[in-house]
């Protein structure tokens, strides 16, 4: 009987202990947290590409007769390349007369399609290819130029094509070196 009530005993002893221990390794009920982080719009790397695929601030026509002007059949391809693309599908693209000489659009009243280049000649902005695309007005632009980005990378196809200003005829064309600076903005809506 003793070894019973001492096995009781301690059996009680070890039930008030762990009561107590219990008692004095309550936690913390909850804790809080703030996230903090900053929400931007995706972007890419967008370049321009002569059409040799080569990156490029100017679209070289080399020499261009009057003939060529007259005929409208001096077109160079280049395009908008889209790359290292992050949290973006889709782009647009619009151009507008640049900064420098020439700027402005061609014709008397700085009201042509093709952006003035100065000799009385003028350079159309195509979206694809001349005349079955849309062309990128000086005067009249349309609307931005949609371009899907898939993968992190996409292509925006052009032409440009130079021609003689509005309201001028080819006897107006002068000789020399002509240039039509054109800025392309491009967004991420």
């Amino acid at each position: 009987m003793k070894m019973k009530s001492t096995f009781i005993a301690l059996s009680v002893s070890t039930l008030l202990f762990s009561g107590m221990a219990s008692a004095a390794i309550t936690g913390t009920g909850s804790v809080e947290l703030t996230i903090k982080t900053k929400v931007v719009s995706g972007t890419c790397t967008a370049k321009v590409l002569n059409g040799a695929g080569t990156a490029s601030s100017e679209i070289a026509f080399g020499d261009v007769y009057k003939s060529d002007l007259v005929n409208k059949t001096r077109v160079e391809p280049l395009k908008i390349a889209f790359t290292n693309c992050s949290g973006v599908s889709k782009a647009t693209v619009s151009a507008a007369s640049g900064a420098g000489a020439g700027k402005g659009c061609s014709g008397l009243n700085a009201d042509g399609d093709s952006y003035a280049a100065g000799l009385a000649t003028g350079f159309e902005i195509w979206s694809g290819s001349v005349d079955t695309g849309v062309m990128l007005s000086c005067k009249r632009p349309p609307a931005a130029q949609e371009v899907t980005i898939a993968d992190g990378a996409a292509e925006f196809p052009m032409s440009s094509r130079i021609v003689i200003a509005k309201d001028k005829k080819i006897a107006d064309v002068g000789t020399g070196a002509v240039t039509a600076p054109v800025t392309f903005t491009v967004t991420y809506p």
